[in-house]
């Protein structure tokens, strides 16, 4: 026992969370965007949520067909996720978001930052342009703030001679 060695920490973890995120953004029954958003801390998940309607709302074909009623009732996965957190009783300061696929927006960066959340972890995508005023917004009010935001590259299925070269 005493040459048994500690596991190194695999190199991939910010992949494998924005990977676990895009999951539950399948979970949304949003026709046109699917959002996924977990909270982190020391490698281990506090929360997740998805964008969608609320809890108790139906997710009827005449709500997620019609684009001006589904974005006024809908909550972004970002703020579902801090909801749920404080549903459960977990506190997520000082703990990373990992969000897929978009950049967070203006008004879920507020809540973020109310929520005292310190990292942003997002895939490398293109933005679409048109919700770039917000992004942006974000991106000042994250910097502002103190929270660090990370652009991720996201590659295909994590290579199984690099998984296991972490072991």
């Amino acid at each position: 026992m005493q040459n048994l060695k500690p596991p190194k920490a695999p190199k991939h973890w910010d992949q494998r969370f924005l990977v676990l995120a895009s999951n539950i953004a399948g979970w949304s029954k949003d026709p046109s965007t699917k959002v996924g958003a977990i909270a982190v801390r020391d490698k281990r998940i506090l929360a997740q949520g998805f964008n969608g309607l609320p809890v108790g709302i139906t997710d009827s074909d005449t709500r997620l067909n019609d684009r001006e009623l589904r974005l006024s009732m809908t909550v972004h996965a970002e703020m579902n996720c801090v909801a749920f957190a404080a549903k459960s009783g977990v506190c997520l300061a000082g703990s990373t978001m990992y969000i897929w696929p978009l950049m967070t927006c203006s008004n879920c960066a507020a809540v973020l930052i109310q929520a005292d959340i310190t990292k942003i972890i997002v895939p490398d995508f293109v933005e679409p342009i048109r919700w770039q005023d917000s992004f942006n917004a974000a991106r000042e009010m994250f910097i502002e703030a103190g929270v660090s935001v990370h652009r991720i590259p996201i590659r295909g299925p994590l290579d199984s001679e690099e998984e296991e070269s972490d072991h």
